[in-house]
């Protein structure tokens, strides 16, 4: 699914952890999970950091083991504290401590520290649990590669290469690391936990309520993704979709209309252009800060596209971009997607184990011509990704992964009906199956958790443990934000 910047981005990306010092225990077991005291920035009071060992072939029990990199941020008021609350975090690859930064002031887990433990565990194959990272062109400053086909051959397989000296590339699968979090849960002295889950985090918060049902008090969920998604086949219809909204938003809005009052025909006539071959673009060096050319692929340029449509913030550039790459200038789109770009966030390795193992097998001919038809992406995506998972090795996924995942844990559902990757009907089709579950679904939001609306909303239900009665009122007052007529000046790569 993936993960997109918005105004929150620096909380979720923007915080290196600090070393650690003094051992503490936590609860009656914590000594396993050798936690240290660490002082976190910008975080009120001392967190607990620190490690936990798991085997890597969990099955086995013998061989190399994967030290778990855990952040614990103690209730505030321990006096009333309630269960704790896990953060499950998106891509698949993006690392949960990324967002220790949201518990601080102002941030959207801010609410819940009062009473509860805020734990996040790095997903085994992400951050510092045996991170799985490498460049699959994900490096701007290499622009030609940047632009070039999305997930090269060489590229992969180099990928491969590398990461198979430090792990068994097999066995990164969600259905194994939903296993290690239930037994740091257990190390920690934790009996039931709420999550709450974002994009692939969604789907993995699913796995664990399938794996660990007995363990878990309430889920809270937004971006959702359900085990049947089978990435990437969402991509070019989710997209679409929010495209043909993006179309009606800027011609209902006085500003962006006046702007771009042939959006929609721009946009066609550069994909038209984009048909006839890669062009020779003039671009700006990111290092050296001069022009320069680029050969640019039509792959790339709807792909870059693509992650715009992930957000309402992100998308309301998305008409600039259309407009000056039709008068030939795609400095613009440069900046756009150097900003949005996310690939240094993502450990590869886990995010290519968790694809082509859960999703690319699974995906049927029929489906790509149903779910490419009509779409600007077309089967582009699915193509090169099915082209990458040929190299890669594949975990022992059973089919009966991707059933929908049934339970009576309280379920709460934000979906954005401006999400250009994990549309509605995704948690339409879920939510039958959770007989304490609902969905709520907002018009002018997408796959973002930037709404104090959004917030309010969360922490009540977690706090009540119970979407019930549950007042989502103020999520119909939420509205995109203003088009951009310029780019901003941190986004300016010259």
């Amino acid at each position: 699914m993936g993960i997109q910047r918005a105004p929150w981005a620096p909380i979720l990306f923007g915080l290196v952890l600090c070393a650690a010092s003094v051992s503490l225990t936590v609860h009656a077991t914590a000594a396993q999970a050798n936690l240290h005291s660490c002082k976190l920035p910008d975080i009120e009071g001392q967190g607990r950091c620190g490690k936990y060992e798991v085997y890597e072939n969990r099955a086995a029990k013998i061989g190399r083991k994967i030290g778990l990199n855990i952040v614990v941020l103690p209730a505030l008021d321990p006096k009333h504290r309630a269960e704790p609350v896990f953060w499950l975090h998106g891509g698949p690859g993006a690392a949960s401590t990324d967002t220790v930064g949201a518990a601080a002031k102002g941030g959207f887990l801010e609410g819940l520290r009062k009473r509860h433990d805020l734990v996040f565990v790095d997903q085994r194959g992400t951050g510092d649990s045996n991170g799985l990272k490498c460049d699959i062109g994900d490096d701007p400053n290499h622009l030609q590669v940047f632009f070039g086909e999305v997930f090269p051959s060489d590229a992969v397989a180099a990928c491969r290469k590398k990461l198979e000296k430090i792990a068994n590339l097999k066995l990164y699968s969600t259905t194994i690391a939903m296993d290690d979090l239930d037994e740091v849960r257990g190390a920690l002295g934790y009996n039931k936990i709420n999550i709450v889950g974002a994009s692939y985090g969604s789907l993995a918060s699913q796995a664990y309520m399938r794996q660990h049902g007995d363990h878990v008090r309430a889920v809270f969920i937004l971006g959702v993704a359900t085990p049947a998604i089978k990435q990437p086949l969402l991509f070019a219809a989710a997209s679409q979709r929010t495209l043909e909204l993006l179309f009606e938003d800027c011609n209902a809005d006085k500003l962006c209309r006046k702007a771009f009052p042939k959006f929609r025909e721009e946009f066609d006539a550069v994909l038209a252009r984009l048909d006839h071959g890669p062009p020779r673009v003039r671009m700006i060096d990111p290092v050296s800060k001069k022009p320069t050319t680029v050969m640019l692929t039509r792959g790339n340029y709807v792909e870059r596209l693509r992650l715009l449509l992930y957000t309402t913030f992100a998308s309301s550039f998305l008409p600039l971009v259309v407009h000056s790459a039709y008068q030939n200038d795609f400095v613009p789109f440069e900046e756009l997607a150097v900003a949005f770009n996310v690939g240094p966030e993502i450990s590869r390795g886990m995010y290519f184990t968790v694809t082509c193992s859960e999703g690319v097998p699974f995906i049927t001919e029929q489906e790509i011509a149903d779910q490419s038809r009509g779409t600007f992406l077309g089967d582009y995506r699915v193509r090169v990704h099915q082209a990458a998972c040929k190299q890669w090795p594949r975990a022992d996924v059973s089919p009966d992964f991707l059933r929908f995942v049934r339970s009576d844990v309280p379920l709460l559902m934000v979906s954005g009906q401006e999400d250009g990757s994990t549309q509605p009907y995704f948690g339409e089709q879920a939510i039958n199956y959770f007989t304490h579950g609902r969905q709520i679904e907002i018009a002018k939001y997408g796959h973002q958790l930037d709404s104090p609306c959004v917030w309010k909303v969360f922490q009540t239900f977690i706090e009540r443990g119970s979407a019930q009665g549950l007042d989502t009122s103020c999520t119909k007052k939420i509205r995109r934000p203003p088009f951009a007529t310029k780019v901003p000046k941190d986004f300016a790569i010259t």
